[in-house]
């Protein structure tokens, strides 16, 4: 029987918590104060052995011990691993950084951008699947994706994109399907449109991305041995952070709803599609309030105008990349 003293009594707990302690020498965790001193932003504890800032004149990066939400100018972006304190220093995992802040503020440290012209868009749900619902108004998750995506693809081919759709009509596509026809139609952007369902007091806007190996997915915290492979959707892990930001700021200015999140899922439209990708929740049909803006055309149509406007951001990006090169 093994008696544990106070203080190895409280560092066994905070090592079940948090993982195991994080030393400058771990090659899986960057200390934030290095990040900062590279790139030449402040670096201040918001809250003492809490909460730290790295700010410039056009970044806002925040973090929190323990805590895998991070904010990148203002907008929350998960990490797949809690960000660790020790010894006065805050820390986060070396594949957060790489493959899901660098991207959006560092795209050009990425080698092979990748193609920007044509655009697949997924309306989620469709025939005897009506996704979520409001039976109190009598709206189906189906209807308002349909015609959002609709809307997306018409502004997009204004902008001079190629458009496709995994559907047009009400009709039931399968999950593991629609990436697969992205990828028959050489999809260089791959988004599909949703609309929440959750308690009626939910609210907010969230835009998924595909989970890095090694990490659970957003909303758990323990491993899975699915979370332990590399999936065809990682080979764009940083373009699809880069993507699901961009959409993520701009619905989140569009709408003024909370910010929920860029995240990270498994979702299985996003898991073999070999395009940059991501899953749209634009918003809960089950909060009422919502519900009541979403059956307004005007509404809908600053959704899709939303969503039109950062995807023309992510092909202004890659166009200076692919210049660079």
């Amino acid at each position: 029987m093994m008696v544990c003293t106070g203080r190895l009594l409280v560092t066994l707990l905070l090592v079940s918590i948090l993982g195991p302690a994080v030393s400058s020498a771990d090659p899986g965790y960057l200390a934030l104060e290095k990040i900062a001193d590279d790139l030449g932003l402040s670096y201040d504890w918001v809250e003492t052995d809490r909460s730290v800032r790295l700010s410039g004149s056009s970044v806002q990066l925040d973090f929190t011990t323990a805590s895998r939400v991070s904010s990148l100018n203002g907008i929350k972006v998960y990490l797949g691993k809690p960000a660790l304190s020790n010894n006065g220093k805050l820390y986060i995992a070396s594949l957060d950084w790489k493959d899901s802040i660098q991207p959006i503020l560092m795209p050009r440290v990425f080698p092979n951008p990748p193609g920007f012209q044509r655009v697949v868009i997924d309306a989620g749900h469709g025939g005897r699947d009506p996704g979520g619902q409001n039976l109190r108004l009598g709206m189906d998750e189906k209807d308002l994706a349909l015609d959002v995506s609709r809307l997306v693809g018409k502004r997009l081919r204004a902008a001079g994109f190629d458009v496709a759709f995994t559907r047009t009509d009400d009709h039931f596509v399968e999950l593991d399907e629609r990436p697969l026809m992205a990828n028959r139609a050489g999809a260089d952007i791959f988004l599909s449109i949703h609309f929440n369902a959750a308690r009626e007091s939910v609210r907010g806007v969230e835009t998924f991305v595909y989970t890095l190996p090694g990490t659970p997915s957003s909303s758990r915290t323990t491993l899975k041995d699915v979370d332990r492979k590399t999936y065809p959707g990682n080979a764009n892990d940083p373009w699809n952070a880069l993507l699901g930001y961009y959409v993520q700021s701009e619905l989140v200015r569009a709408t003024g709803l909370p910010d929920r999140g860029l995240k990270r899922a498994r979702f299985a439209v996003l898991e073999t599609v070999r395009s940059p990708a991501a899953l749209l929740e634009l918003g809960f049909i089950t909060n009422q309030q919502t519900a009541l803006r979403l059956r307004e055309a005007q509404y809908r149509e600053r959704l899709a105008e939303s969503v039109a406007r950062a995807v023309v951001r992510y092909r202004t990006t890659l166009m200076r990349l692919h210049q660079r090169d």
